[in-house]
């Protein structure tokens, strides 16, 4: 009778460890099938996203054809265009002008530090020269 008892306790132990082993086999498959549903759902979100942005932009380019130009539209576009030309070939002759002028400046500026260094050595070369014998370095 005590070997059945035993035996008894081992079995009892055993089933219990098999059934907690199932039922976390079981709650780990669901977190896993949810995860999955939610990954797969994002992804269907993200493309209906991107279907009514697409959507959207040909209902606004159909919107924008749908408009009918006059001829009083057409010439003040016109007009916008060639004002446009002509500011921005000014514009581009004005950088030309203005870095031309900022060019001569920095070149201006660094003829003016080397004239300085010039002077420096010339100063320092003059006074070599009227230096006495003994105190010059050779």
């Amino acid at each position: 009778m005590a070997q059945i008892a035993d035996s008894i306790h081992i079995i009892i132990l055993t089933v219990m460890f098999i059934i907690v082993l199932i039922y976390s086999t079981v709650v780990i498959v669901r977190m896993l099938r949810r995860k999955l549903r939610i990954r797969d759902a994002s992804r269907e979100i993200s493309l209906l996203k991107m279907d009514l942005l697409s959507k959207q932009a040909h209902l606004q380019n159909l919107i924008e054809d749908s408009v009918e130009w006059t001829q009083s539209d057409l010439r003040e576009y016109d007009e916008t265009l060639d004002d446009t030309r002509i500011l921005k070939g000014k514009l581009d002759k004005g950088m030309t002008v203005a870095d031309a002028r900022t060019k001569k400046l920095e070149l201006m500026n660094e003829t003016v530090d080397l004239f300085e260094t010039l002077q420096k050595i010339r100063s320092f070369e003059n006074r070599l020269e009227d230096a006495p014998e003994g105190r010059r370095r050779t």
